[in-house]
């Protein structure tokens, strides 16, 4: 973990408050949590000319990366969510300022998500709401039950281990691939990069969890969704960008994939104009599936002790790992 200088920290006390610029919105009582938990601290926005440090709170690369840009001399970053986008990594290039993410605080929101589309989609939800409307009695509808169904999780971090969770209660067989290859008490099975092929082979249900990276960017593609079971779902929830998306659409239209749920896409908001949209066996949400109360109550909580900590010199929690990228 990054230790701050701590003579450097008292010095910086005796002068002044810690400047913190702030990019997006902090609801007025988390402000005031912080005024009461820090008092060192000013909170100031983002573009003021001169900050200490910065919290990113709204995921907007583009903002993110104008506002590091802007500061040359910042002490610490911190990003709300968990992964970080290969721009931000990209400004930071050479600068030695620890940068720390809101990993731990989404699993919960994002486990409860994929257990929701996955039941969804094995139960036929969409399909029993889209003929209430049009007030059909479906006759000899049938479901599937998801004990003794493979799942996959692409990433065995907070997200995957928290997914893994949820689904092996109802009986599901859940592997895990993860670049260290070390064992998980959550998954049953894990795989290293290297044995990507075994860990695809026959799985009913994909879940993309992952940060994108250069070993996940493009990692699922035609062969790569041609060695699961036929009429498999994919769920996204890391990084559009890991699914080769043309491949994706093939899949789908060729009933290899039976259906996919999507979380992430490459251009947010989704073009009107996506093919997506129309795709009747894929389930779109607006990149919103830890967008709870809660994940945000614990990210505050995340930041506000490493706000405390970089006040105080201790060592900073969710240090990223610039050359992993996470």
């Amino acid at each position: 973990m990054h230790r701050p200088d701590h003579n450097a920290t008292a010095a910086r006390a005796e002068r002044r408050a810690l400047r913190l610029g702030v990019l997006g919105e902090l609801h007025p009582d988390y402000v005031a949590l912080l005024a009461r938990r820090c008092r060192e601290v000013a909170l100031l926005p983002a573009d003021e000319a001169a900050i200490d440090a910065l919290v990113i709170w709204d995921l907007d690369v583009a903002l993110a990366v104008r506002a590091i840009e802007q500061h040359h001399d910042l002490q610490w970053v911190h990003l709300r969510w968990a992964g970080v986008p290969p721009e931000v990594l990209q400004v930071l290039e050479g600068q030695s300022m620890p940068l720390t993410n809101g990993s731990g605080a989404h699993g919960v929101a994002m486990g409860e998500y994929v257990v929701g589309v996955v039941l969804a989609h094995y139960k036929r939800l969409h399909e029993m709401r889209a003929a209430q409307r049009r007030s059909e009695w479906i006759h000899g509808l049938g479901m599937r039950e998801l004990r003794g169904q493979r799942a996959g999780l692409i990433g065995l971090g907070d997200l995957g281990g928290s997914i893994a969770r949820v689904l092996r209660p109802f009986g599901v067989l859940v592997r895990g691939l993860r670049r260290s290859g070390v064992p998980s008490p959550d998954v049953d099975e894990v795989f290293q990069p290297a044995q990507l092929d075994a860990f695809l082979a026959g799985l009913d249900i994909l879940v993309i969890c992952a940060p994108l990276t250069r070993e996940t960017r493009g990692l699922i593609g035609t062969d790569q969704l041609g060695r699961l079971a036929r009429g498999a779902l994919l769920v996204n929830v890391g990084r559009s960008a890991i699914v080769d998306e043309a491949a994706m659409l093939a899949a789908l239209r060729s009933g290899q994939l039976g259906g996919a749920a999507l979380d992430v896409f490459l251009e947010e908001p989704l073009d009107a104009e996506s093919a997506l949209w129309q795709e009747p066996n894929v389930f779109i949400s607006p990149h919103c599936a830890d967008a709870t109360p809660q994940s945000l109550e614990r990210g505050l909580e995340l930041f506000l002790d490493n706000v405390e900590r970089f006040t105080s010199g201790a060592p900073l929690r969710n240090v990223v790992d610039r050359q992993a990228g996470y």
